[in-house]
């Protein structure tokens, strides 16, 4: 890696480890830069001598919070940039948002957070500072320190490692989904949420985060994906989950996928996929991911 980005990289996860209260240590910036011992000794020099880190510590100086917090808020700003725009699966937002962030200025930064109206938060529910340096209080605990039966709002999701990531992606869980801790134990919990069980390793739960529902605030156990609707069954619209982004969310609306509109099962592609649905007269076909992110609410017949 180029000493520039092995830099930027450093100081950026030193910053991550100060907002989650979290000591570093040599041997968890070698395993985040995939760097050796040697390597991590000789970075640690030039932080110092660069007086980006405070002597025999590794808590960061003035100039190398300032520097860390831009490298992140370019990320984050980027990532949300990909998320809202382009056609790019969730699972790449990181990997291309790690290179793109070394090459944004100040000045594109601050251009691009005045683009996408000031985001306080990007896509994993990770903080993006402020102009002015500041970052909200973190909130919520992870899953795993919930008991079963627990109901909560998720708030953010680790986007890192991939492999745990892509497990909870799958599962078309999000930033502001809605669940319940079904059962727990040592190894595993399960969890519901959308009419949907799923069965995950612990390590992965706790790559969740989550709060308590505000007062007033229920799981409301009638909305499902539209993906469980039958042959001939209605159902009324109520949403669509925050992964639908860019144009398939502004062809989606197009055709009428808006909260209140009626909606009918009435093909099936022999495979399974695609699926024709009755909307506002014409028989739209929906891909199978396409209608695990579509929420609804059977109507009787």
């Amino acid at each position: 890696m180029e000493e520039k980005k092995l830099i930027q990289h450093a100081l950026k996860f030193l910053a991550e480890c100060d907002y989650d209260c979290q000591s570093a240590s040599p041997e968890m910036i070698g395993k985040k830069l995939s760097i050796t011992m040697d390597e991590v000794t000789k970075l640690l020099q030039k932080l110092r001598a660069a007086e980006f880190m405070e002597p025999d510590t590794f808590a960061l100086t003035g100039d190398g919070r300032e520097y860390a917090l831009h490298i992140l808020k370019a990320h984050r700003l980027y990532e949300t940039y990909l998320a809202r725009t382009s056609g790019h699966p969730e699972s790449l937002w990181h990997q291309i948002a790690d290179e793109k962030e070394h090459d944004l200025t100040r000045e594109d930064v601050k251009q691009l957070s005045e683009e996408l109206g000031h985001p306080r938060f990007d896509p994993h529910g990770d903080p993006i500072p402020t102009s002015a340096g500041e970052l909200p209080e973190k909130l919520g605990k992870t899953l795993l320190e919930y008991p079963a039966g627990w109901v909560g709002r998720v708030v953010h999701i680790e986007d890192e490692p991939a492999e745990l990531y892509s497990q909870i992606s799958r599962a078309g869980i999000t930033t502001d989904t809605v669940l319940r801790i079904a059962d727990k134990d040592t190894n595993t919990m399960t969890l519901h949420l959308e009419g949907e069980t799923f069965r995950f390793p612990n390590e992965v739960a706790d790559q969740i985060t989550a709060v308590k529902l505000k007062a007033g605030e229920t799981l409301d156990e009638s909305v499902e994906r539209l993906s469980r609707l039958g042959l001939g069954e209605k159902a009324e619209v109520v949403g669509m989950s925050a992964l639908v982004r860019g144009l398939e969310r502004n062809r989606l609306l197009d055709l009428g996928v808006v909260p209140g509109t009626i909606t009918q099962a009435e093909l099936r592609n022999p495979s399974g996929s695609p699926v024709g649905y009755r909307i506002r007269g014409a028989c739209i076909a929906l891909r199978k991911e396409q209608t695990e992110r579509i929420r609804i609410r059977r109507v009787r017949q």
